[in-house]
């Protein structure tokens, strides 16, 4: 078991960022990899400790392949810090898998360090690339609306 660690900057402030993970508008539009995507009416956002962040992703080519997320948030400091528990059931292979969001002021944006775990070793890098995926799709929601 291991943890996967990574790091992306944005050019925009971090009150942007945060927003991408809070607002279920928002999350929908970026949130899983290529291929993959969220419908709105599936998402539940509720930022506070004890409140919950559930949706499914679904591919694209075929909607019958699902991944939920049903989160319950630990940790909450607005605009700063989002930390949730997933799990355990299926998806999470019995798991309970903590999410970090970490958000930090940069010179031309902001900074999200993104913290998860555990996850199985052979999971790591797929997961990696399925986040900077994300995060391309993410960059395109910025650029529409800057």
């Amino acid at each position: 078991m291991g943890q996967l660690v990574l790091e992306h900057e944005f050019a925009v402030p971090r009150p942007a960022l945060w927003a991408a993970f809070i607002e279920p508008e928002i999350l929908a539009e970026w949130f899983g990899p290529e291929g993959w995507g969220v419908h709105l009416d599936t998402v539940t956002i509720d930022p506070r400790v004890g409140g919950v962040q559930e949706f499914v992703m679904h591919s694209l080519e075929d909607p019958t392949q699902t991944s939920p997320v049903k989160a319950k948030f630990t940790e909450v400091r607005e605009h700063e810090l989002l930390v949730g528990q997933d799990g355990p059931h299926e998806m999470t292979l019995s798991l309970v898998i903590e999410l970090r969001v970490e958000l930090f002021d940069r010179p031309n944006g902001s900074l999200l360090k993104i913290t998860q775990g555990p996850l199985p070793a052979e999971v790591i890098e797929p997961a990696r690339a399925g986040w900077e995926s994300s995060f391309t799709k993410l960059e395109k929601v910025f650029a529409d609306f800057m």
